[in-house]
């Protein structure tokens, strides 16, 4: 059996996907609508404890591969969604003119729809309106070292070639401005 198909690009970069392979092992691909969920596939050798409560849930092989659906990114995935869609209830004035500059029409270097999701994502966290929040519960990432304690740390996966730098920048630009213009903050 092969897994290859004949049109592997189904989206643009530069737009949230819309469509996806669903492959699976003994099966033809199969052209699904909609986004991909967010799964994670452990090695195939060897037993692992998976420990991660409600983060991971084994996956139906009717609805993805068999792996362990990432819980926590889908739901927070449809909420930045949502949250989107609402034109970003309960973030700084600084921080809605920044997302528009970002997001407006006619930029000479489109930013690809990751990057704006991951930039999205992290001050989704911060700064969105508490209603969104609700039930959104981050597991920390407490560093040994107490002078760092004071500091949130989030990350967020993103492939080779995506752009990190980029989200990086801007993710600095939003911070900075933000105390630029809030010193209190």
């Amino acid at each position: 059996m092969s897994y290859e198909v004949n049109e592997p690009i189904l989206n643009s970069p530069f737009d949230e996907p819309l469509r996806y392979w669903f492959i699976r092992e003994g099966y033809e691909p199969e052209l699904k609508e909609g986004r991909r969920p967010a799964i994670v596939y452990p090695p195939r050798e060897g037993d692992i404890d998976w420990d991660l409560g409600k983060v991971l849930k084994p996956s139906r092989p009717d609805e993805f591969a068999p792996g362990f659906e990432m819980v926590l990114v889908n739901q927070i995935r449809e909420r930045v969604k949502d949250w989107r869609s609402q034109r970003y209830p309960g973030v700084t004035r600084t921080t809605l003119e920044l997302l528009e500059h970002w997001n407006r029409d006619g930029r000479e270097k489109r930013l690809f729809f990751a990057q704006r999701e991951a930039v999205e994502t992290i001050i989704f966290l911060k700064e969105a309106r508490v209603d969104f929040l609700q039930g959104v519960s981050i597991p920390l990432d407490n560093p040994i070292d107490t002078a760092l304690k004071a500091f949130i740390r989030y990350a967020c996966k993103m492939a080779t070639g995506s752009g990190k730098t980029t989200v990086m920048g801007m993710l600095a630009a939003w911070s900075i401005l933000n105390k630029v213009n809030s010193r209190s903050d």
